[in-house]
């Protein structure tokens, strides 16, 4: 694999330093696992679900959108990945290759981050009216449901076990 540097400087006077593996502009930060996954994943077309977070604690932000579909790359000089929705699909929103701490696909965890943490989950009974049951992460509430089965499908979902809310 060809492996080079480049820099952008961005309008906002910051500047992004890339590593070009096969011709994709990965973050300076994105450990080589994660590249060779993602490579992997766009030659074959593998549609995946990624699992952003701090990548130097491991800790998971439990992101619900744009986190699944099949790797492309941008046009322009320099070609970032895109996750792209579906087959049909043009585009996609660019990946922040370097913030990834989990990699599913088929619901198969093939990168986690060595710290990787998604936190305590629990479900509890909620006093919000027409939302009887809350997850909580950490003892936060994170979000509040209709019904106990929507909660636990909500669960299955941040640890990757569901790809659908």
């Amino acid at each position: 694999m060809e492996n080079t540097l480049v820099s952008e400087k961005l309008s906002n006077g910051n500047t992004i330093n890339y590593q070009i593996i096969n011709g994709t502009a990965y973050h300076e930060e994105t450990c080589q696992e994660v590249i060779n996954i993602l490579e992997r994943a766009r030659n074959n077309k593998s549609r995946i679900r990624v699992f952003y977070g701090d990548s130097t604690t491991g800790r998971d932000w439990h992101e619900e959108n744009d986190i699944i579909g099949t790797i492309g790359r941008s046009t322009g000089n320099i070609k970032i990945p895109l996750l792209v929705k579906s087959s049909s699909s043009y585009g996609g929103g660019g990946l922040l290759d370097h913030c990834i701490v989990k990699i599913t696909i088929d619901k198969m965890v093939v990168y986690e981050h060595n710290n990787y943490d998604l936190g305590y989950l629990v479900i509890e009974e909620s006093d919000t009216e027409g939302y009887p049951y809350s997850v909580l992460i950490d003892s936060e509430i994170h979000a509040n449901f209709e019904s106990l089965k929507k909660a636990e499908n909500y669960i299955l979902f941040l640890k990757g076990e569901r790809n659908k809310i």
